[in-house]
């Protein structure tokens, strides 16, 4: 088992529990949030049961995008689409 590995492992872990302990308040359910939200477990969930890719790159690659995923979700609070924000057309 590979430091990146374990490094993958570890943020899905962070990734998921921060989605799953969201808390909307008196905000507004939104269904492509939502589904924004369930597509990000489902995902984090598939790169942890099927490992890593072959190769060291796609390793590192996938590590790194989900040490910042669960950055940025932790930041936000777990508020997906305070984390989508800057992609929304003005």
């Amino acid at each position: 088992m590979s430091i990146t590995y374990i490094i993958t492992i570890a943020a899905a872990l962070i990734i998921i529990a921060r989605l799953l302990t969201f808390r909307r308040r008196a905000g507004r359910y939104r269904p492509g949030v939502a589904l924004t939200a369930w597509l990000i477990i489902v995902a984090t969930t598939c790169a942890v049961i099927f490992g890593p890719p072959a190769t060291a790159n796609g390793r590192l690659i996938i590590a790194a995008l989900m040490v910042v995923l669960a950055i940025g979700l932790n930041r936000t609070g777990g508020n997906v689409a305070h984390l989508i924000r800057p992609l929304r057309r003005q």
